[in-house]
């Protein structure tokens, strides 16, 4: 194995990904519980504190950590996948030709879409394990109930808002890449001698940073993603939408009923009203999306060398010096076609 060859590369970073992700996801599986009961709600307290003591009060503190084996194994599933397409991909256009910020968002999208349609159903099934009506439900329980009620297609509900979420980490990943470029570049002009690196705090703090920009600016389309995915049509006290026009109206409709309110009146809402609705559960997910995003780059940083190392030993084990594969009686000779 070469180790500077794309696929190695793409390795190495796709593993430290998916093990910053599951870190990340099992500390702050309550922050993301409550902020999934946030976005599909339509009126009363969005308070992410608020709402984790209700969930305690009422579930118990094991009801904070509801679904927690899903989305961790979502996030380490999409992760892997991400990283390695992204690498790999950047790996191989780095060699051919230089990587400006609209190729790097370009190959961001495409790594996005093709960790979305590999790991579509893992999402679907941890944003439902984490509703009410999930308690007592194991993850295989879950996924019985929704082929039994909905179908293999419901695994893939949202998949076109999936698809145009791809941009979010496009641009969480260029932000990132460019500002981690510009430190590593101060630094090697500070000291020539030594080989430059992010701190623990400054990958934390960057990792955050990407993340509060790409959130802001795609919020209103996860936070329909997310009602989509949890069986909630938007409905709101409107009346010009009843909710049957509702349900079969488009994105753009439905995104609009979102900027109401269930418990007010619709023409008393004032335009910054109906903006800061539409945004219901923006602190939760700031507060729960930087956060992991800050702890998975954090440990990815950190474990990469780690996970470089033994991917070496491990190569070693299996190869020759002269790059032959050692297997035993086989040891050194072709294998037959």
């Amino acid at each position: 194995m070469r180790q500077e060859s794309p696929a190695f590369i793409a390795l190495v970073q796709a593993s430290a990904g998916a093990a910053g992700a599951i870190v990340a996801s099992a500390v702050l599986q309550p922050v993301e519980v409550a902020k999934t009961r946030i976005q599909i709600s339509t009126g009363g307290d969005d308070s992410t504190w608020q709402t984790i003591r209700r969930i305690a009060a009422t579930d118990g503190i094991l009801g904070l950590w509801l679904g927690a084996f899903g989305k961790c194994l979502e996030n380490g599933a999409k992760n892997f996948a991400y990283f390695y397409i992204y690498d790999g991909m950047n790996a191989v256009v780095k060699s051919r030709m230089e990587l400006t910020t609209a190729v790097k968002l370009v190959l961001g999208y495409i790594a996005g879409v093709g960790n979305t349609l590999m790991n579509m159903p893992l999402e679907v099934l941890s944003t439902k394990m984490q509703l009410e009506d999930a308690k007592g439900l194991s993850t295989l329980g879950m996924l019985h109930r929704i082929l039994s009620q909905d179908g293999v297609g419901a695994l893939y509900t949202g998949l076109g808002y999936n698809i145009a979420l791809c941009i979010n980490p496009a641009i969480q990943n260029t932000i990132l890449d460019k500002l981690k470029e510009a430190i590593l570049k101060a630094l090697k002009r500070r000291n020539p001698e030594v080989t430059p690196a992010l701190t623990a705090f400054q990958a934390f703090a960057l990792g955050a940073f990407a993340k509060a920009v790409a959130t802001i600016v795609t919020y209103p389309l996860v936070r329909l993603k997310t009602n989509l995915q949890a069986g909630k049509v938007p409905t709101a006290t409107h009346p010009h939408a009843p909710q049957a026009k509702i349900e079969r109206a488009g994105s753009l409709e439905q995104i609009r009923v979102m900027s109401f309110r269930e418990d007010k009146d619709a023409e008393q809402l004032t335009i910054l009203q109906r903006l800061i609705e539409l945004y219901r559960g923006v602190g939760s997910a700031l507060l729960k999306s930087t956060l992991q995003s800050a702890l998975l780059y954090m440990v990815k940083d950190q474990v990469e060398h780690s996970v470089e190392r033994l991917f070496k030993l491990s190569a070693k084990g299996f190869y020759r010096k002269t790059g032959q594969l050692k297997l035993g009686g086989f040891s050194g000779r072709p294998l037959a076609s």
